[in-house]
């Protein structure tokens, strides 16, 4: 069973890089483009509508931030993310 998350961050110059990492399914990076566009759902074994990071993703964006993702398929995966 997958249970662990990590909120963190860390500095860069001139900015600092949030992430919050994960321990669960993971994603394969090939689908990185579908993530954050609105009712694109990469695991269908799952319940949702698939607007939770598009949602994520234009939040950020209104803040002036940059939003991105990495994972790996049941290796977990880590959700980054910056704020101006």
């Amino acid at each position: 069973m997958y249970g662990s998350v990590r909120i963190k961050n860390m500095k860069k110059p001139n900015k600092t890089i949030y992430y919050n990492q994960d321990n669960g399914i993971g994603f394969d990076a090939k689908y990185a483009d579908k993530l954050f566009q609105a009712f694109q759902r990469i695991h269908l074994d799952f319940e949702g509508f698939g607007i939770g990071l598009a949602t994520v993703q234009r939040v950020i964006q209104r803040h002036f931030g940059k939003v991105w993702a990495e994972g790996k398929v049941n290796e977990g995966a880590i959700l980054y993310f910056t704020l101006s």
